[in-house]
């Protein structure tokens, strides 16, 4: 394929990339049945009794009653609600991010039929992050050790193997990359 060819159906792909997410962001909070951090700060009793998910970052934890304290943020990461959440049983520190399913109650708390703890503190959003970023070095570097990138062809092209060694069969001597290319 030639490189202008390639060039305008990269071009082509990455304007519908862009305009799906673009559409996906503005039509999101449209399709949440949870109220946002928005939502509650603007009208926090509109809510009060109902069956809400939240998500917020664990403020301070109570081992004696087994109750935290979180902070639901807003669009632009401002605390727009403080609350307790009673009946909390699983592990977590300051400053982990927790998932509470269950009745929003008019004095600000929760009392939750579902929690999910997603980073347990602070040293479990890194340890993910770090993780992360190893895998995809790893891949990339396995992916370049087998492939070589192409600039004059915008593409990637096969590394030839240099530690090729004559052999001997029957038909007489060959190189060995060819007995492997051929069985």
């Amino acid at each position: 394929m030639r490189r202008a060819v390639r060039i305008a159906v990269a071009a082509v792909f990455l304007t519908a990339l862009i305009g799906l997410c673009a559409h996906y962001g503005a039509t999101y909070d449209e399709g949440w049945p949870h109220p946002t951090g928005d939502q509650l700060r603007d009208d926090y009793d509109a809510y009060v009794g109902e069956r809400v998910l939240l998500f917020g970052e664990v403020q301070s934890v109570d081992g004696e009653s087994n109750a935290i304290t979180i902070h639901v943020t807003d669009s632009a990461d401002d605390v727009a609600a403080e609350l307790e959440i009673r009946g909390f049983e699983k592990p977590v520190e300051p400053g982990g991010v927790v998932q509470v399913y269950g009745v929003l109650e008019a004095d600000r708390t929760m009392t939750p039929t579902r929690t999910i703890v997603v980073n347990g503190g602070t040293s479990a959003f890194y340890y993910k992050l770090g993780a992360s970023v190893a895998g995809v070095l790893l891949a990339i570097g396995y992916f370049l050790v087998h492939w070589r990138p192409t600039i004059r062809n915008l593409g990637f092209e096969p590394r030839i193997d240099t530690s090729a060694r004559p052999t001997t069969n029957a038909d007489g001597p060959t190189d060995s990359a060819e007995v492997d290319r051929n069985g």
